[in-house]
């Protein structure tokens, strides 16, 4: 637990308090920073992209994708602290408010080298105010305020790709996606055929942990089954566990399950409803977070209506988050057969093998047509031969999942 009767941390609170009661006041004090999270190649994808799940390509094609840049375009822009004092360690606290009391979001210790000291303040969500402050001893050495602006929000993690959140696409009735629970992404670990295991370092769980996720599917096959036998790739087969600690955990879906109409598609989008239901942030990925991962992602953005909203870039809000895996190298991790990222969502919709392009071209039992995307996928899933999910259940996670 958090000391929060600290004096330093009661003396961010009075100031917190004053700003939401005097907020002229605040201004004269601490001017908040605005910061764009998204970096260079996200916001040029975002402004120029026009692809959609259709038979022709966008126009920023591979190129755009794989060309080196001097970033990781899988991850956000943060806002760097540096620091100096002669003192051995820096303690830094982050709170912010959500139209709820103070929250206290980062209480840590840091070791300082030399003098000087850096900590990049990531992993940010769109549309809220940090306030951060940073003491050493007695001293206080920074202080100030910053507001995360943008739409893509990518995580953050050494050791991890290809992760972001699901929020801050348009949805149903113009609504927008809530950040914070749903998260799609890459391994987080995994082990090869002879049974040698990786895993993410504990500062990578740690932080993964302090977004605030509780729950993990994992997509992969279990070892030496499906699709990808024999695969040597530590990236490959699910340890059967998760490594996040406090985590509800799901790893049952065949390799092939997410390119068919097969019940284990079902399934998995009710076990990631239940986990909401329990007020327990998901995250859902597979290999590479692009394939598996993408279809689970289009079942439940087209629920949401994600899909009848068009960009001002005129592209397809579903068609643009499945093509943001290019910028993880995703295709490129111990994977010596492919040498491009790019995953155009043109190619997703030609293979009839995948759920995208059945979903897409689904009909009633009756033969009868679906008018809209959002309608198609409520009825893949409450109408399965299979497997079905109740009607009142798909609509709680409508109404839940948009503001």
């Amino acid at each position: 637990m958090h000391n929060m009767n600290s004096p330093n941390c009661k003396r961010l609170l009075l100031i917190l308090l004053a700003a939401l009661t005097c907020q002229g006041t605040m201004a004269r004090k601490w001017k908040v920073e605005p910061i764009n999270i998204e970096n260079e190649a996200v916001r040029q994808y975002l402004s120029e992209s026009n692809s959609t799940f259709a038979k022709q390509a966008g126009r920023l094609a591979r190129p755009f994708f794989d060309q080196q840049r001097p970033y990781r375009p899988d991850q956000p822009v943060g806002k760097v602290l540096r620091f100096s004092t002669s003192q051995p360690t820096a303690r830094l606290k982050v709170m912010t408010f959500d139209k709820k009391p103070a929250k206290l979001l980062l209480d840590s210790l840091l070791t300082v080298q030399g003098g000087k000291g850096t900590f990049l303040l990531t992993n940010l969500i769109p549309g809220k105010t940090y306030y951060y402050q940073l003491t050493s001893g007695s001293k206080t050495l920074l202080e100030g305020a910053i507001k995360a602006e943008g739409q893509v929000r990518m995580i953050a993690i050494d050791k991890g790709f290809n992760i972001r959140d699901l929020g801050g696409w348009v949805g149903q009735d113009g609504k927008r996606v809530r950040y914070g629970w749903l998260y799609r992404g890459g391994s987080l670990g995994g082990t090869d055929k002879d049974g040698n295991e990786s895993t993410l370092p504990e500062a990578d769980r740690r932080e993964l942990h302090r977004i605030g996720i509780r729950a993990q599917l994992d997509l992969r096959a279990p070892t030496n089954s499906g699709k990808y036998v024999g695969e040597s790739s530590l990236h490959s087969y699910s340890l059967g566990r998760t490594p996040l600690s406090e985590c509800d955990f799901l790893n049952k879906m065949t390799d092939y399950g997410a390119y068919n109409q097969d019940a284990s598609v079902v399934e998995d989008v009710e076990w990631i409803i239940d986990e909401l239901q329990k007020g327990k942030p998901v995250y859902f990925n597979c290999r590479q977070g692009a394939d598996r991962t993408g279809t689970i992602a289009f079942v439940l953005e087209g629920l949401l209506g994600c899909y009848d909203h068009l960009t001002p870039s005129g592209a397809n809000q579903m068609a643009m988050d499945y093509e943001l895996t290019g910028f993880s190298q995703a295709n490129l991790v111990d994977n010596n057969k492919v040498d491009t990222s790019h995953r155009g969502a043109d190619e997703a919709y030609s293979n009839r093998s995948k759920l995208f392009r059945q979903i897409l071209d689904l009909k009633a039992a009756d033969g009868s047509e679906l008018g809209s995307v959002q309608q198609k996928c409520f009825h893949y899933l409450a109408h399965c031969k299979d497997k079905r999910i109740s009607k009142d259940k798909l609509e709680w996670f409508v109404r839940f999942m948009l503001e």
